[in-house]
Formats: C-alpha cells, structure tokens, sequence
C-alpha cells in the first residue's frame, strides 16, 4: 500500500516531529538565519552539476512534460541553496545565513533498511571563510539539542584537508588513493595496511597513513597528528582545526567535543571542518556539516560555504528515548449542542478557541454521563454541554466534577490552556 522506505505520521508521531522540527527553527532564526523553501523538483542538468554522481543516481527522476526536459526530485538540500545564492542572490550583500526544513528523496534498495524519504532542517552560512563560522555551525548544532531537551551529545570534529595534505603530501597515485580513501572510510586497519603494501607504499609513509585511524580523541590528537607530518598542508589544515575547536571550547563546549582525525565522509565534496553529531548510545548521527568552499562556484561566482543539516527523524527518536517526554495530541476540549442550535455552537466553540484551547464542536442528544465518557476515551480533558435556556454544565473528565450554571458565568472561569 505504501512504498517501502517512505514516512507516514500519525498524530502524536506528527506533534514530536512538530516540536523538534520548531524548537531547533527557533535557535537558527535566533541566529539571525532567514527560512528558504526550496522547489521539490529541479532540473537534472542543473543540480547535477553541484550533486555528486551517487546523489544523481540515488535521484528519482521524471519528464517536463512541457519541454521534455529530466527533473529530479530532490535528493539534498545544500546543492539547491548553493543554486539559490548563485543565481538569485547573487547581489545581496555577504554574508547569507539561511536555513530551512524540508523532505528529500533518495532511492535506496530494500533490502538495505534506510529510509528513502528524509526530513532535514538544516542551516548554511554563505560568505564567511575564518574558524568564526565553523564554530559558529557547530555551536547552533549543539544549541538546537539543547533546546529540545537533549544534553548528553557528543560533537566529532574531522579536518578533510589534513587527510588529502596526506595522500598528496606522499605522492600516491589517483587509484591507491581511492582504494586507501575507502579503507580510511570504513576504519578498516587491516585493509588499509594490505593496500599500502600491495601499493608499495614505503615503510614510514605507509605509517603516516595509517596512523590517521588511531587520531581520535580530544586536543592532545591535534598535537599527535602535527608530529606525524610536517606537510604544510596539513599543518594549516590542523591550525585551522584547532582554532574552531579552541572557540568552542572558550564558550563552554568542551565536554560535547571530540576529534576524530579519521572521519573523511564526503571527501570529494567538503573542503576543510567537518563534524557529526551523536547522542548517547545511539549508533547513528543525528546531524553532519562542514565546509564547502567549491560548491557555489559551480552554480556562479566562487563563495566560501559552510552548513549543516539535522535528520529530524534521528533527533525524534532520540528525544523520545532519553527524555521521556509526552507531547499532548488530543484536543482540549468538547463542546456538545444538545438543543440543535448550530449558531450557539459555533459561537460557543469559537469563543472558547479564542481562549488559546483545542476544541472539538459536536451536536447530538446524549446525557451527562455519555458525554464524559466519550470525551474520556478520546483524551479529551473537559467537556461542556449546552442545555438549554442559555445554561451549560462544564464536565472535568479527570476529577469527575461537574459545576451548573449560565454559559458567560461558566467561560468567565475558564482558565488559561498553558497554566
């Protein structure tokens, strides 16, 4: 009935998604960062040229029927802001900070068990180039789960160039580096040591490679990883590294940090910080970003980037998990017409939603006791019953009591929803 890896919400799945997705849009626009919503569909031949070939062929694509052009339902986000600052904001003044919540699609096998559709909200900050503004992704990552409820996360920081200073700094050629980029990937020791070997890699080269998998830690691998090379493109990459993590750990990050020097995912497509976001014992990431200074440029005039995007799913789930929290999805109230009188109804009903309630309208005949039930069984916390000769008995579902009197009497006591 439902295609395998897409998502439905029922509605107490559809207000902790609400929440997240509103809670972590609060910490961006308090940033200072503007909402974008993108188009679900782009042109192929335009977005391919900042997608990389597995994200085009993860794509699912249809036919412009007015010009038989190929679309493509989009697969990722950050190519169609790239696009946007290129294109259409090309004249407004630097630096952009945007952010925005959307669904992309990716076609993934069924057996594989991933989700082909994926909610992100995410931001990208378009314009600024020093540590200032990795620290500053970073920051509003860590800030977004704070301000759902989650403290226990930890923030693993990567520097891409240190590795590519590396594979380039030894001199390896294009296909040893792809087979060595895979190994580092998967933090596959033994495989990485059978490929230099079979590369013939020279014995204190091949130790500088695989050194990069035991980089894992806090400030002290910085220093661990200067002395492992003296390349000066490695050198700027750590310095850079340690300036973001030094801002972050002044405004009191520390304890979230840790520096995996091994973390090369997107190697192709980021240029310098990266970083992951994890939440205890949970396997998975809830987030990713880094720096992206090549992107733009393929759509317009070169800018350096950077951003991030949170899987709400993933950040749901976690939420759920370790808070405990329970959103409340029923309606607050039932307003029940007993007397046929359509416009007191709506009247009624309308004033008690101006009160900031959740209210159901309904108009039937049923006694006292029914009309508590029902509204029990539904969650439904308080009922009020119009009778007739402008009286109304006001039902509280949780105690039982009930208080008689004049319809304005019984509103004037209602008291605020949020108190």
């Amino acid at each position: 009935m439902l295609p395998k890896g897409m998502a439905t919400f029922l509605p107490e799945a559809a207000v902790y998604k609400r929440h997240v997705e509103e809670k972590i849009l609060s910490v961006f626009l308090s940033w200072g960062y503007q909402e974008v919503i993108p188009p679900i569909f782009e042109y192929l031949d335009v977005m391919a040229l900042g997608m990389g070939e597995d994200l085009v062929e993860k794509g699912y694509k249809v036919v412009d029927r007015a010009n038989g052009r190929l679309m493509i339902l989009r697969p990722d986000i950050t190519p169609q802001i790239a696009r946007m600052a290129a294109m259409l904001m090309a004249d407004t003044p630097k630096p952009l900070r945007l952010c925005y919540r959307a669904n992309v699609f990716r076609h993934e096998e069924e057996h594989a068990g991933r989700a082909r559709e994926l909610f992100q909200i995410g931001g990208e900050l378009i314009g600024l180039e020093g540590p200032e503004a990795d620290a500053e992704m970073i920051t509003m990552a860590m800030e977004g789960l704070r301000k759902i409820g989650l403290v226990e996360f930890k923030v693993a920081l990567g520097q891409v160039e240190y590795f590519r200073g590396l594979i380039n700094g030894i001199g390896l050629g294009p296909e040893l580096q792809k087979q060595i980029h895979a190994a580092v990937v998967r933090k596959d020791r033994s495989k990485l040591v059978r490929v230099l070997s079979e590369g013939k890699v020279p014995g204190n080269k091949a130790r500088m490679m695989t050194s990069i998998l035991s980089l894992f830690g806090a400030e002290e691998v910085i220093e661990r990883a200067w002395a492992v090379s003296n390349f000066a493109s490695c050198r700027s990459a750590l310095s850079r590294l340690r300036d973001v993590y030094r801002i972050l750990c002044s405004a009191g990050w520390k304890n979230h940090l840790l520096i995996d020097l091994a973390e090369i995912r997107g190697f192709e497509y980021y240029t310098g910080v990266i970083f992951e976001v994890f939440a205890k014992e949970l396997g998975v990431a809830l987030g990713r970003g880094g720096r992206y200074d090549s992107l733009i440029g393929k759509f317009g005039s070169p800018c350096p980037s950077t951003g991030f995007a949170f899987d709400v799913e993933q950040v749901q789930w976690a939420w759920q998990r370790t808070t405990g929290v329970v959103q409340e999805t029923s309606p607050d109230f039932l307003v029940l017409e007993t007397q046929r009188n359509m416009p007191r109804l709506f009247s009624l009903a309308g004033a008690i939603r101006e009160k900031g309630y959740r209210v159901i309208q309904h108009m039937e005949k049923m006694g006292l006791k029914e009309a508590a039930e029902r509204a029990r069984i539904a969650g439904i916390h308080q009922v009020m019953v119009l009778m007739g000769d402008k009286k109304a008995v006001l039902i509280d579902c949780r105690s039982g009591k009930q208080r008689s009197g004049n319809i304005p009497a019984l509103l004037s006591k209602l008291k605020d929803p949020q108190g």
